[in-house]
């Protein structure tokens, strides 16, 4: 599903070019679920960008669903995006003004999807990740767990081919953050092929398998818990 060989990002600081990401190779495969691990700096980011199309690597070969994305348009890859990548962010970017359901309509708009066919597959997305009562209630309505959920059913709305998670608890609770990565835990149960980005270890430990990104590197593969540790009451 992702197969990065030789990934390298460099930046330029003035006339000087900094390396960011050195030597990448990491393939995942439909329906795996894998947590991308390291500390502040290490290239978290840089990495999910590229994965997400958000960003092109320095040199190195991107393969998604066995296409090759170099010297792809943007409007390619825009496209891309919005068929194959599902993402949720730290911040939920939901906008504030909308109902749930038209905030996880959002992307089938861009789709091209009939109104009566995209609200019905947004509420049956928000009934899924538990929201099924909550459809017409707007963001300052709902709690920052609520809101995840919604971003959830927003990325998973479009059916794509892979979610990608981006520090996907680190603006909530504990409860809530559990309650959070129990969903991923069901999704990934469902099929679905997950990528996420994560500074904290617990959270990274409820994927299968853990990737350690340091400095630009990736240091180690090995084996994540594949469950959430503690259960919380719904």
């Amino acid at each position: 599903m992702v197969k990065l060989e030789n990934i390298t990002k460099n930046y330029l600081q003035g006339k000087m070019e900094v390396p960011v990401l050195t030597d990448i190779n990491l393939h995942v495969k439909e329906g795996d679920y894998v947590a991308i691990m390291g500390p502040s700096g290490s290239g978290k980011t840089t990495l999910m960008n590229i994965i997400g199309l958000l960003d092109l690597p320095t040199s190195g070969t991107y393969t998604l669903a066995g296409e090759n994305m170099e010297g792809r348009r943007e409007n390619d890859l825009a496209e891309i995006r919005n068929h194959t990548i599902g993402f949720v962010f730290q911040q939920f970017n939901l906008l504030p003004k909308e109902s749930a359901l038209s905030n996880v309509a959002l992307p089938l708009i861009y789709a091209g999807v009939p109104k009566k066919e995209r609200e019905e597959r947004a509420r049956k997305a928000l009934e899924k990740v538990g929201l099924g009562e909550r459809v017409t209630f707007r963001p300052n309505q709902l709690s920052g767990g609520q809101q995840q959920r919604v971003a959830i059913a927003r990325a998973m709305v479009g059916e794509p081919k892979i979610l990608l998670a981006d520090e996907p608890t680190g603006a909530l609770d504990t409860k809530a953050g559990i309650q959070i990565m129990q969903l991923f835990q069901e999704l990934h149960k469902e099929g679905a092929t997950i990528i996420m980005i994560t500074h904290e270890m617990e959270v990274a430990e409820c994927a299968d398998k853990i990737v350690m990104l340091r400095d630009g590197k990736i240091l180690e593969e090995h084996p994540g818990r594949g469950y959430v540790l503690e259960e919380v009451e719904q």
